[in-house]
């Protein structure tokens, strides 16, 4: 008999389609969504002074950092101290390794690519760009929005170090381009006479340049042949310090200066690990919120083979 008394499918939906009506209209108690005029003058009235409050807040509180920062330069610049080395090209490996075989284009062409694309871009920057040609010396103009130009053909001379000679791989002399991150505000300083480190004056070391040395890890000299450095003098103080994080013209003018170091192994198919570092009296390390104690060098471990 409970069967027969049972309420069908649409009997149930129709209870609750009435249901659901008479919420969002009940014409005997005047309600809308269960509410009456009153009941949603008040809380519309606390909404809206809620909200209101809440944009004058934010508000205010935009206004008070807005007015501790300015456009012509970062509002931190001490997350990071002083900078450290890049190099192009830079391997897909896990390890800064960089292995080929002179007598294969294949082989080596993973790292001239990047290096003949990037050689490409700052020639044309070359031509497009309103940099300035600073006097020689490292010296940079007094104007400190002046740009100076970087000449990336003329820096690299007619050495081995360029597509002509695919950056030296086919001649199994490869090359690699090295810069410094750029930290907005720092400039080189130079040695005190009686500090310059001695593996250094011994290449040649000139004021007013950010000296780039490279050499065999842990002094393993028989295995390295020699090592050119174009410029020779290293990296020139005129392009320091770098004022471009606020400055989109500054930004567009402005390209990384650049040392392209070539490597003459002794030993051929032979692993050999490399380091190379820079130098100028105020490059330390740990000077920087996230700064670390590792000093301003890259390692890199190179293989070059014959067969």
């Amino acid at each position: 008999m409970g069967k027969e008394n049972e309420l069908t499918f649409l009997q149930k939906a129709s209870i609750q389609w009435n249901s659901f009506r008479k919420f969002l209209w009940n014409s005997e108690e005047k309600t809308v969504l269960g509410r009456n005029g009153k009941s949603w003058a008040q809380i519309s009235l606390f909404y809206l002074v809620f909200y209101a409050c809440l944009a004058i807040f934010w508000a205010i509180m935009l206004i008070v950092f807005l007015q501790t920062i300015t456009e012509d330069k970062p509002k931190w610049t001490s997350y990071i101290g002083t900078p450290g080395l890049y190099q192009i090209p830079q391997p897909e490996e896990k390890l800064n390794m960089i292995r080929f075989n002179m007598k294969d284009e294949k082989s080596y062409e993973k790292y001239t690519k990047p290096m003949r694309k990037l050689y490409d871009q700052y020639v044309e920057n070359m031509a497009n760009s309103n940099a300035v040609n600073c006097t020689d010396g490292g010296v940079r103009p007094d104007d400190r929005d002046t740009i100076c130009e970087f000449d990336i053909e003329e820096a690299f001379g007619d050495g081995v170090c360029n597509p002509e000679n695919d950056f030296g791989y086919k001649l199994g002399t490869p090359c690699i381009f090295i810069g410094l991150n750029r930290v907005w505000g720092w400039e080189p300083e130079n040695y005190d006479k009686d500090d310059v480190p001695r593996e250094i004056v011994d290449n040649g070391y000139m004021k007013n340049f950010i000296t780039i040395g490279c050499e065999v890890y842990k002094d393993v000299s028989t295995q390295l042949n020699n090592t050119e450095i174009s410029p020779k003098a290293g990296i020139s103080f005129k392009y320091y310090p770098y004022l471009g994080a606020a400055n989109d013209n500054y930004k567009n003018d402005y390209v990384s200066p650049l040392v392209a170091v070539r490597f003459s192994l002794f030993k051929k198919n032979t692993e050999v690990r490399l380091v190379c570092k820079s130098y100028a009296a105020n490059i330390t390390p740990g000077t920087g919120l996230f700064d670390t104690g590792f000093p301003s060098e890259l390692r890199l471990d190179l293989t070059i083979n014959t067969k």
